[in-house]
């Protein structure tokens, strides 16, 4: 069996497109860790590094933020767009930095590791996308090729093979996903602050800051996310083995990927029944602290369950159909 995962990994690991797949992954990610630096807006707040007497700080970049309101929503003239974006934008830092000395907590830099970190996970959907391109072939390629034959005259059953298959997707979607952060890590730590406290300060649903311990708060997101990854990789694996057709099993889940939450946004308003669909249930990062599920009255077991009794289906039509089937036809 092992030998059977080794090469299936080995058939995507080495292709030319793989390696353009990961440098794509590793560069934005970078990218992303880049911006502050690369868009640096001279009217953008001066990236602070707090000091022991952070309050002091804090208080008079408060003060500073409220009199430079003033002037801009006090003008005799009308004010202009710009100028009441940018007020909004001082608010709300104001918010934030009245926060942080009303917990005690002190304020990070604006461009800091665990920010760079937590934004990294806005390219989840890229790494979906690419997961599908792999796991939509996995199976279907075997056939449009002619080499499912070569696997079948081996010894091993055709639901080990199939299954050394799925691990392999697996395996490929963690690696896709771990790349994401690791270009992350490696450019954030040069180029953002490193945070001194391990609480973390964010922005809920609702619009009021609240605060978690960092690791916790960041280990939830990396879980829920590969979750995500996954129930995608799934799909795609499983319609790939039940239609034997790489553009079929392709567009269908990449127009899950993108139309499901659409669907599932327009049915909630519709039916309660909206809540039993997939779409509404695979974004795990809904019960993180401050978030709130996508259909209310959901919860974290709810959604776990309907994921389960999900994968649970799809790889069921997926093995029967590998297995009843006359694949050799």
């Amino acid at each position: 069996m092992l030998n059977l995962v080794i090469n299936e990994w080995n058939k995507v690991f080495i292709r030319k497109s793989n390696y353009v797949t990961l440098f794509i992954i590793l560069g934005t990610s970078a990218l992303l860790s880049l911006m502050p630096l690369l868009f640096n807006d001279e009217s953008a707040f001066e990236d602070i590094s707090y000091g022991k007497d952070w309050q002091d700080q804090a208080a008079n970049q408060i003060t500073t933020l409220e009199e430079e309101n003033t002037k801009l929503l006090t003008s005799e003239s009308k004010v202009s767009f710009v100028n009441e974006i940018t007020a909004s934008d001082n608010q709300d830092e104001i918010e934030r930095l009245n926060y942080h000395l009303k917990e005690g907590i002190k304020p990070p830099a604006n461009n800091n590791l665990y920010k760079s970190l937590v934004d990294t996970s806005d390219l989840n959907l890229l790494v979906g996308i690419f997961v599908t391109i792999i796991a939509s072939a996995m199976v279907s390629k075997e056939f449009s090729m002619g080499t499912i034959k070569l696997l079948l005259i081996r010894s091993y059953s055709r639901s080990k093979i199939l299954t050394s298959k799925y691990i392999a997707t697996l395996l490929i979607t963690v690696t896709y996903y771990m790349s994401l952060y690791i270009g992350t890590i490696v450019v954030a730590l040069f180029t953002s602050e490193i945070n001194s406290t391990t609480e973390y300060v964010y922005l809920s649903s609702d619009w009021t800051y609240m605060h978690s311990n960092f690791w916790f708060y960041f280990l939830g997101i990396l879980a829920s996310n590969l979750i995500y990854l996954i129930i995608i990789a799934t799909i795609a694996f499983s319609l790939s083995t039940i239609s034997r057709n790489t553009s079929l099993s392709l567009g269908t889940t990449l127009g899950i990927l993108f139309l499901g939450p659409l669907l599932t946004l327009y049915l909630s308003s519709k039916t309660e029944l909206a809540k039993y669909l997939l779409m509404a249930n695979w974004n795990l990062t809904n019960y993180l602290p401050g978030n709130n599920p996508s259909i209310e009255g959901m919860t974290f077991t709810f959604s776990m369950i309907i994921n389960s009794l999900y994968l649970f289906l799809l790889l069921f039509a997926a093995y029967y159909s590998f297995n009843k089937k006359d694949i050799l036809a």
